[in-house]
């Protein structure tokens, strides 16, 4: 017996159809495809009709007669049933028993939603996965006109999989409805779409899951929580022990209510998961929704505080960017639904809090990929505290919004909103209690402030705000802050052309603190590639004793990057850095080499449109013209060298 399982829409029926026809085409077997019915009894009548032209009536038992024809068969026979949700009970599974134990002849294979309700070793169970993206893709462009291939791509990815959801989707399209807007309604909000524009998806979406038991029903809204896939251990915290958490899982994997990947992680599908948020209320789940949203938002921004404080153990931060990354896709979820509109002022204000801890923030800051999902965090933080006229949390907000700008700044100048931003936390800041101004977030603003007036191009304001910043971090009496204090001040110096002190600086103050303190750390690597830049400005264009050091530095940097960053930003920097210096050594081919890799992390970093992606892009045209024009030069040259060369071999041979 084979029992196929999916959810609705999943495409059972055209399975069991192409089956049929499959195994009917090699002609050494019967097949009897039934379609869906209400009753057993309906089933047995189809049975009877194809095995016999008697006619029967409604007071025969229909389920023993053909329990007898079924047994005195005496051709092998495929029997298939489609759609036998409805149907099943314990009558079925009885009869389902006995089919399989006691008639030879015959092999039995359904369609269904649900599994059936006993064990067998003859029953073979198959889930019926979703297509995947390539798949879902071409579905659609064999079904949509006029649709670009990267509409069609993502449109794949966004319906799950799901046959007749992209059936729909391609009837939408194909009635001139706007691809963008469907990508974003599918992204944003995908059952009101259904709601309004595939209400028969919708229906059945909904009546699938409504059949479920009220328990069934509470774990899919408890796992609905998850933003994707989740294991078992990650939503332990879900269920009071391991058994309720098992009983719950097995069950739903049964009713193919859980997705299985290879990599032992599970996931609902996309629209269950969506229906079962969306849908809380005429679940009758809100509370059993909103305790479970509640459990997840605490469990994995107190994650997130416990890794941020890893982050800064020595040799600890490649373990908390491994989990860091794992973990992105909740960490980031978490976030997102306490600034939801819904949520409760205390629950937004601690996600703030949480956000703006010194650690949280310098994490956030360097493994938070692409920057601007960093950016759009600590904005929406602003905006919130500003709108609950919470100043403390907001000049907090603002010291946090304002850092990743000023990440994203690197030396550009004249930039004056990043300078306002400051200079409002800054203000606000001062009309706190002392306690609250003797802090590293205190000292940390008043830093970055300084970092702002530089940029300006007013140096003794910038660096006399930055000497008040270390002063506060001596005072706390932590090693680590005050060599990060000292990074600001260093770049005082190479701001204003004086390498070699910001070069000292980083040398003895900061960069044996964080080889103390941190170890192998993104940090450590940062310092090493400030030093490589100094050292490559202080090389002047010329190879020597600095373009020798700054190679040295920047390529312990890149090897710390890579290993512990990736495909990150700073590794794409210090990619570009050693390519100037390589240039510099007039070692082009590797220089254009370290170009490449710079710019393909670019490219998935920043995207291809973007300033730094360009820049790199545009030194890479420039070397390789310089390239050409020096092989061109170089073939001149040796087509001017060999007549003369010709020559001298004539004369000496004359000789």
């Amino acid at each position: 017996m084979i029992v196929l399982v999916s959810l609705p829409g999943m495409g059972k029926t055209q399975v069991a159809i192409r089956v049929s026809h499959v195994l009917q085409a090699r002609g050494d077997l019967s097949v009897m495809f039934i379609e869906r019915q209400k009753k057993l009894t309906d089933i047995c009548g189809e049975i009877l009709d194809r095995l016999s032209s008697r006619r029967w009536s409604a007071s025969d038992d229909l389920v023993s007669l053909a329990k007898r024809k079924l047994s005195e068969l005496q051709e092998d026979t495929v029997i298939v049933l489609d759609n036998t949700e409805d149907v099943q009970g314990e009558d079925f599974d009885d009869f389902a028993k006995w089919l399989v134990r006691s008639a030879p002849k015959a092999q039995l294979m359904i369609t269904t939603r649900e599994d059936v309700g006993f064990v067998s070793a003859d029953i073979h169970k198959v889930n019926l996965d979703p297509l995947d993206a390539e798949s879902s893709a071409k579905l659609l462009q064999k079904l949509v006109s006029n649709c670009s291939e990267e509409h069609v791509k993502e449109l794949g990815e966004r319906c799950g999989g799901m046959p007749l959801f992209l059936i729909n989707c391609s009837c939408l399209l194909n009635d001139d409805f706007s691809p963008e807007v469907l990508i974003q309604e599918l992204r944003d909000n995908p059952i009101q779409l259904l709601k309004t524009n595939v209400t028969g998806v919708y229906d059945v979406l909904g009546m699938f899951i409504t059949k479920f038991s009220k328990e069934v029903i509470r774990n899919l809204v408890l796992l609905s929580v998850f933003p994707s896939t989740f294991s078992a251990e990650d939503i332990q915290f879900l269920f009071e022990d391991q058994l309720q958490l098992q009983t719950a899982k097995t069950k739903m994997v049964k009713c193919a209510l859980l997705q299985k990947g290879n990599d032992r992680k599970y996931s609902l599908h996309p629209l269950v998961q969506a229906y079962c948020r969306a849908e809380r209320d005429s679940l009758n789940m809100v509370n059993v929704g909103r305790t479970a949203q509640h459990k997840f938002n605490k469990y994995y921004l107190e994650l997130l505080q416990t890794l941020s404080k890893k982050f800064i153990c020595k040799d600890s931060a490649s373990d908390a960017l491994s989990t860091f990354r794992k973990e992105k896709a909740n960490i980031s979820e978490a976030f997102r639904n306490c600034f939801e509109e819904t949520t409760e002022k205390v629950d937004k204000l601690w996600a703030i809090d949480v956000a703006n801890s010194t650690e949280v923030k310098d994490f956030l800051a360097k493994v938070l990929s692409p920057p601007k999902e960093c950016t759009e965090l600590y904005k929406r933080c602003c905006d919130i505290s500003e709108a609950y006229a919470e100043k403390k949390r907001h000049a907090d907000s603002l010291n946090s919004f304002g850092f990743r700008r000023l990440r994203d700044l690197e030396d550009l100048k004249g930039e004056q909103e990043t300078l306002h931003i400051f200079q409002k936390a800054y203000k606000m800041r001062e009309a706190l209690p002392l306690e609250e101004r003797e802090s590293e977030t205190h000292a940390h603003t008043i830093s970055k402030l300084g970092r702002c007036y530089l940029l300006q191009g007013e140096d003794e304001r910038g660096r006399k705000l930055i000497h008040e910043g270390i002063n506060i971090r001596v005072k706390l009496g932590v090693s680590l802050y005050v060599a990060a204090g000292n990074v600001d001040l260093g770049r005082t110096y190479r701001h204003c052309g004086d390498f070699l002190k910001a070069i000292e600086l980083w040398t003895t103050k900061t960069l044996p603190v964080y080889r103390e303190k941190l170890g192998e750390h993104p940090w450590t690597a940062s310092i090493l590639y400030y030093i490589a830049d100094s050292c490559k400005a202080l090389a002047n264009g010329n190879s020597g004793e600095y373009s020798d050091k700054a190679v040295t530095y920047v390529e312990e940097a890149l090897k710390l990057q890579k290993s512990l960053m990736g495909v990150h930003r700073d590794t794409a920097r210090s990619h570009v850095c050693l390519s100037d210096v390589l240039r510099i050594q007039g070692k082009w081919k590797l220089a254009l080499k370290e170009l490449e890799k710079g710019l393909e992390i670019q490219k998935d970093v920043f995207g291809p449109d973007h300033e730094r992606t360009i820049a790199t892009r545009n030194k890479m045209a420039e070397l390789r013209k310089k390239m050409e024009r020096q092989e061109d030069t170089k073939e001149r040259r040796d087509e001017t060298q060999a007549p003369q060369a010709h020559i001298v071999i004539q004369q000496e041979s004359a000789l």
